[in-house]
This record gives C-alpha cells, sequence and structure tokens, in this order.
C-alpha cells in the first residue's frame, strides 16, 4: 500500500471552492465575497503553500486587501494550485508560447523598429543615444521602443558598465526581422 496521498486530499472544501473558482476566470484572480475570519486563514494557508500568490492589481479587479501604499493586491492562482485541483492553466501555455516565439513577423524590413532590432543584435548592443541617433525618436519613445520589444517577447537586457552609458542588448537567438 502507498503512503502517496494527492494533493486534493489535503485541501479543504473551502480552499478547493476558492482554487476552483480562480482556475474558471481568465484572469486567474480569486473574487472574494465573505469578510469571515475563516477566509483569511484559508487565505493565509494556501499562500502558505504556494497555490495562490499575491500581486499588485488595477482597482477595478478583485483585490483582497490594500498594501501599505494604497495599491490594491489580489490573489492570483499559481502553477501549483493548478495542479493541486487537477486544472489545466491555458494561460500560462499561451505566455509560454509567446515567450518562446517574438514577434519578429510583425516587423517589417527597413522600419525604424528593424533599425533598432539590429543595433540591439550587435555584439556591444546600443547605448540609448545610439538608438536614437538612427531613429530620430526621442529618448521617452525609444525607451517605449524597448519595453515593447520586451512585451512581444524580444529578450532585451541592459548593463550599465562602471561610468559609462547603459548599452541594451537583444537575444538574437531567433530570426531577424526581414533576414
Amino acid at each position: 500500500m502507498s503512503n502517496v496521498t494527492s494533493p486534493t486530499s489535503k485541501l479543504t472544501d473551502a480552499q478547493l471552492v476558492l482554487l476552483s473558482a480562480a482556475s474558471q476566470r481568465d484572469d486567474g484572480l480569486v473574487v472574494l465575497t465573505d469578510a469571515h475570519p475563516s477566509v483569511a486563514r484559508t487565505i493565509a494557508a494556501l499562500l502558505r503553500r504556494q497555490l495562490l500568490a499575491e500581486l499588485i492589481v488595477q482597482r477595478r479587479q478583485p483585490h483582497w486587501r490594500q498594501d501599505e501604499n494604497g495599491k490594491p493586491v489580489g490573489l492570483k492562482i499559481t502553477e501549483g494550485g493548478y495542479a493541486a485541483i487537477g486544472a489545466d492553466n491555458e494561460e500560462a501555455k499561451e505566455e509560454e508560447a509567446a515567450r518562446v516565439t517574438p514577434q519578429t513577423d510583425a516587423v517589417r524590413a527597413g522600419a525604424k523598429q528593424a533599425a533598432v532590432i539590429d543595433l540591439l543584435g550587435r555584439p556591444s548592443g546600443a547605448s540609448l543615444n545610439d538608438l536614437i541617433e538612427a531613429t530620430g525618436w526621442l529618448p521617452h519613445t525609444t525607451r517605449a521602443v524597448l519595453s515593447g520589444l520586451r512585451k512581444r517577447g524580444f529578450e532585451v537586457s541592459s548593463d550599465k558598465p562602471d561610468g559609462g552609458d547603459r548599452r541594451y542588448c537583444i537575444a538574437m537567438s531567433t530570426q531577424r526581422p526581414g533576414a
């Protein structure tokens, strides 16, 4: 006879209800309708077991408390939470697929964004001033494009050598746009 028990056998009914409800939402957030002290204990247990995680959410999203700065803190089901109730995490699979394959096909060859990607792909990378000179953009626009590249799956990193300008690099393991 095996001593192995399933993860769900160690969860209370209240824990199962919270995790199940969160798993059915697109954003994976827990929606609380009761402020009973037992709910706080249930959440604390799920946080300790890392089946839920706290994160800062927007004011219109469900939250359970506020942090020291008054920002709303929500609860999101983790991979472990999905596994504990035997549910699939479709959102994580989609995010992983997006992270693995940067959207290079949406960048036209010859466009300023393609020039930025080429500059960032050099072994030495590029400084903010290099990017500004190549594109004619303002500094805040150039930084916004760097953030946009990160959101599209590019691995943009930065390094600031002692006393030098910050250098930005991009991992070029994927095919370059226009190549």
